[in-house]
Order: C-alpha cells, then structure tokens, then sequence
C-alpha cells in the first residue's frame, strides 16, 4: 500500500532531510513523470542526481548497442536495470587487468574472482524496455521497484537505524560490492529476504555527487513500514534532535 504523503513529509522532517527519494520505476515513460530527460551514450546515470534533485526522471531505455559505442546510457546500467542480456566475454578482466578488453578498472585481485562476482550478479525481472529514475511519485506507486535515500552520514545512520527498527538481525544492511545503480536496484532486488542496501559506494560513480553525500536504497513495502514510525522511536528522542541541533550551529 502507498504511504501518504504526509507521512513521508512527516519523516523527512523529522531527519532533516532536504533531498526528496528517488524511485526506480518499471514503467514507460509518459506525462505522469514529466519532465523527463533522457539516458544519452554511455553516462552515468549518475551525472543525472542534480536532475532528481529538481524534479526530472531520467530515462533509461533498452540499448541493443555494444558494449563499446552505447547509445542510451552506461552499459553497466543496462545490465543493472535489467535491460540486457548480459555481459560482454571480456567484462571480467574489464573489471580487472584490462587484458583483451577495453580497459582495466582494477577493481578485483584476478579476473576469476571478477567472473564469480559477475555470475552472482542476476539481473532484475523488468516488464519492458525502460527503466525511470527520479523523484518518488506516489500516485505512481504501483510501478515502483525501489526507494533511495540520498543524505550525508548522520542521517544515512539515521537511516539504517530506522530500516532495521524492526529487525533483530545484525545483518539487516547489506552493503555489498557493486556498481552505483546495481546497489539501488540490483543487488536489492536479489535478495531473498526483506534488507536495506548501503549505497553510492562505487568510486566511478561518486564525482557526480557530493563528497558527504552517500545514499540507502529499500524496497517501497519496507519504504512504506519505515514513514510508520512509531511515535517513541528514537527519532523523536532527544539525543537524536540534540545531533542535529549541534550541527546545524556548526
């Protein structure tokens, strides 16, 4: 069930919290997330977080291109979104040494632990061929596959907090190793319990946002639980609004 959005408001007071959530939507893009810019060559989808931030939703459509010359955004998104069918032979020593590839990125010991890590990687069951990014829409609610917070340190603690109030496992926040937009949707999407997942830690990814900021990505059912907040949760405790005073006379 869609949260209102007085109770979303609600929780964005009561965090402080001035960038609005994004939304991963598995939807064709229409009036009803307008404006829309969209997905162009291989760039980040990234470059677009100041766009969410004004309200645009970016669109992210099927490629069918190659690796090397896309068309319709980064080529890692299209796996990550699930709008490929794969990736290329090469993409483990992409990711490693650079042999017989493009490049190498250098971001695992060998190729074969790239190969593992890839094989792991199971891309997300989408409807059709495009995926939109941009500011939650509740009366767009039923096409929404996950929901991101963006926010610096102490209100992404806030937020972990708050995603595994309801928790008892030591392990409710995942933050596994994966590219930007496979940790908003991705790696959320693969799991096979109710998790919150620990974001924007993709060093290629982080120039195009700001150096405090990180993010945490739910799924809209425990979105939903989270605006719920009961009226004795630490967020209506005193340490916490002291935390906040103290660094707003900072």
């Amino acid at each position: 069930m869609a949260p209102s959005t007085e109770r979303i408001d609600i929780l964005l007071k009561k965090l402080r919290l001035d960038i609005y959530p994004v939304a991963i939507y598995d939807a064709s893009p229409s009036e009803a997330f307008a404006p829309l810019v969209e997905a162009k060559g291989r760039v980040c989808c990234f470059a677009y977080f100041n766009q969410w931030k004004n309200g645009y939703t970016l669109v992210v459509r099927k490629s069918g291109e190659s690796f090397s010359d896309p068309k319709n955004g980064c080529p890692g998104a299209q796996n990550a979104f699930g709008l490929s069918n794969g990736y290329p032979p090469f993409m483990a020593n992409f990711l490693t040494d650079g042999k017989g590839a493009p490049m190498g990125e250098g971001l695992k010991a060998t190729p074969e632990l790239a190969q593992d890590f890839l094989d792991r990687a199971q891309k997300p069951d989408i409807s059709g061929d495009t995926i939109l990014i941009g500011p939650l829409k509740i009366e767009q609610w039923d096409s929404v596959r996950s929901v991101t917070f963006f926010a610096d340190p102490d209100r992404i603690s806030a937020l972990m907090t708050l995603s595994a109030y309801w928790s008892s496992d030591p392990d409710f926040i995942h933050a596994p190793f994966s590219s930007g937009c496979g940790l908003m949707f991705r790696d959320l999407d693969n799991q096979n319990r109710e998790r919150a997942v620990l974001g924007c830690t993709d060093i290629a990814m982080r120039k195009y946002i700001p150096p405090e900021i990180m993010c945490i990505s739910v799924s809209p059912r425990h979105f939903e639980t989270m605006t719920s907040f009961p009226e004795d949760s630490f967020l209506n405790k005193t340490w916490w609004n002291d935390l906040m005073d103290f660094r707003e006379r900072k």
